[in-house]
């Protein structure tokens, strides 16, 4: 089956691209194309919208016009599979020109004629019922497989040397991170360290602002943190390692490494911003919150605290209490995916990650 994946300039989006092709080989034997979706200077997102609505009909124009792709040097695909705003209006186009081939879409599409979409794989489950539409986790790039079972932690002393993932955010779209809070940041990761002695591992990303990353380098050179990752030096997927970590945390204003760190089969801790304005995003964080991702047990994988008051007595509380997920997330992506695609899910899912057990 030829997958032809579209790459907006996000990592976050075309991650997600990645993820859902990832799942269609699942239910098929897959040869991936990537085409960089680059819209013109004028072709701004209000702009796609318009055209589309208007005066899309003539796909191999708008294809050019758009976005500078010329439709005759492209193979034609079985499906075609986007993430991100300026990929809509490049995939309903391509599907037009090749007859109708099948569009999956990984998020919610607002503003466009979405008969065309054949799937939209959306983070809440109240957009689940519109037309095409499922819910599901975010789709990813990571693996469960490439990592270690995680150690098992059910009380604070089995804390002690447990290798713990912070991965830091910054200010994104509606969200912001008062000064007050990235200190709060910062005293946490040395008090829990100091506490409970917990192996931090740390990453920033290209949003964290430098003063906090300057701060947590400063961790690092006083011996805080087990490792530090600066973004501005390693670069995009320079985090993937820390999936293997025993837990994950996570600042909450990326979706995207909250639903990883449940992918990749840890427990995961949300640490919220009082200034949180998206209220998407936190219906869709707060019904993962809610979903049993361990099983029929009804155990909790996920937990939100707020960043800037959580203690260290109250995150090691937290953490004790939630257990490693072991659903398959790319699996039921799958069988999301191949009725869409007139395929069949395979009887034979892969097994439940394992948890190791706490060393002695």
């Amino acid at each position: 089956m030829k997958l032809l994946v579209l790459r907006d300039k996000k990592p976050g989006h075309f991650n997600q691209a990645e993820g859902v092709a990832r799942a269609v080989g699942r239910l098929a034997p897959i040869e991936v194309t990537r085409l960089d979706i680059r819209p013109s200077w004028f072709a701004h997102d209000d702009v796609r919208k318009l055209i589309m609505r208007r005066y899309g009909k003539d796909a191999r124009y708008w294809l050019r016009a758009m976005y500078g792709i010329d439709a005759d040097r492209l193979e034609k695909p079985d499906v075609i599979i986007g993430s991100g705003r300026p990929t809509i209006a490049a995939g309903i186009l391509i599907s037009r020109v090749f007859g109708g081939v099948p569009f999956l879409y990984s998020g919610g599409i607002g503003g466009y004629d979405t008969r065309e979409v054949s799937l939209m794989v959306v983070a809440s489950p109240r957009a689940a019922g519109n037309p095409r539409s499922a819910w599901a986790l975010i789709p990813s790039v990571v693996d469960p497989s490439d990592y270690a079972p995680p150690r098992r932690l059910g009380t604070p002393a089995d804390l002690k040397g447990a290798e713990i993932a912070l991965l830091v955010g910054g200010t994104a779209y509606r969200k912001e991170w008062p000064a007050n809070e990235w200190d709060a940041l910062v005293r946490l990761v040395r008090e829990v360290a100091k506490e409970y002695g917990v192996r931090w591992r740390v990453s920033t990303s290209r949003r964290t602002p430098d003063e906090v990353g300057a701060q947590l380098a400063a961790l690092d050179k006083e011996g805080v943190l087990a490792e530090f990752i600066d973004y501005r030096n390693a670069g995009p997927g320079s985090v993937r390692a820390l999936f293997g970590a025993d837990a994950v945390a996570v600042t909450e204003d990326s979706m995207s490494m909250l639903a990883e760190g449940l992918t990749a089969g840890r427990p995961v801790i949300g640490l919220r911003s009082a200034k949180v304005h998206d209220g998407y995003a936190s219906e869709a964080i707060s019904a993962w919150a809610a979903k049993s991702w361990a099983g029929p047990a009804k155990a909790e994988s996920l937990a939100i605290l707020p960043l800037g008051t959580v203690t260290a007595e109250q995150f090691a509380r937290t953490l004790v209490k939630l257990e490693p997920p072991t659903t398959d997330v790319r699996g039921e992506l799958a069988a999301i995916i191949a009725p869409v695609l007139g395929l069949t899910v395979p009887e034979v899912q892969a097994p439940a990650q394992r948890v190791a057990q706490t060393s002695s």
